[in-house]
């Protein structure tokens, strides 16, 4: 378990806690992830590789189809699953407001991120250029290989197509910033969950089958 991950989020320690779990942490349930972090007081959601963000102030358990949440609620954790998608937290530390989010390919051609910052700003009027946000290990440019990206990443600019892969992590970064994101306030991790398998949880990789019963990579977040 890696504990306070992104660099960028080290002046908030005092009031935020985040998470990641890899594979060593064998991590297949709420369960799990609860018992690790020692609360009950948790939120995971059905992800659905949609678009849908919500807000929540109590805790839930896979029940609320959606791939993004925000909440201004103290001591609740909020999670998201991953095994080569990208999993992103966001933090206003002017008005101490978190979200974490769930991005395949299918949620980045779906809308996920600008439905996820425009939930915030409609929820706070809050300004996406007071956000910070870091985004876990996901597939690098050679592993995100497709059929034809043309035909299945429609809507994205093709600037973003190398033959059959794609590049997801920049197409991520550009709707961040075409969000109000701030480039300077986006902090990635680097690995790349296929290329370091024997590290991550990797649905290309080779572990469908264990993914499909609930191993994954998790990431966590909450207000202290």
């Amino acid at each position: 378990m890696m504990i306070a991950p992104f660099r960028m989020f080290d002046g908030y320690n005092d009031v935020l806690d985040i998470h990641l779990f890899a594979r060593e942490d064998a991590i297949d349930s709420d369960e799990k992830i609860a018992d690790a972090l020692q609360t009950k007081n948790l939120v995971s959601l059905k992800q659905v590789h949609g678009k849908k963000t919500v807000i929540l102030r109590e805790p839930s358990r896979r029940i609320i189809e959606a791939d993004g949440v925000w909440t201004d609620e103290k001591d609740l954790t909020l999670t998201i699953r991953v095994a080569d998608c990208q999993a992103l937290v966001a933090y206003d530390p002017k008005n101490q407001i978190i979200g974490i989010l769930h991005a395949g390919w299918k949620g980045l051609v779906n809308g996920a991120i600008k439905n996820f910052i425009a939930a915030y700003e409609r929820e706070w009027k809050g300004n996406p250029n007071d956000l910070i946000v870091g985004i876990a290990p996901c597939l690098c440019v050679k592993c995100a290989e497709f059929t034809d990206p043309t035909r299945e990443l429609i809507g994205i600019d093709p600037q973003f197509f190398h033959g059959r892969n794609a590049d997801l992590r920049a197409i991520a970064d550009s709707q961040l910033m075409a969000a109000g994101i701030q480039k300077s306030h986006i902090e990635r991790l680097t690995d790349c969950t296929k290329c370091e398998n024997e590290k991550w949880w990797s649905y290309r990789g080779g572990d469908k089958e264990k993914v499909m019963k609930g191993s994954t990579n998790v990431m966590t977040c909450r207000l202290k």
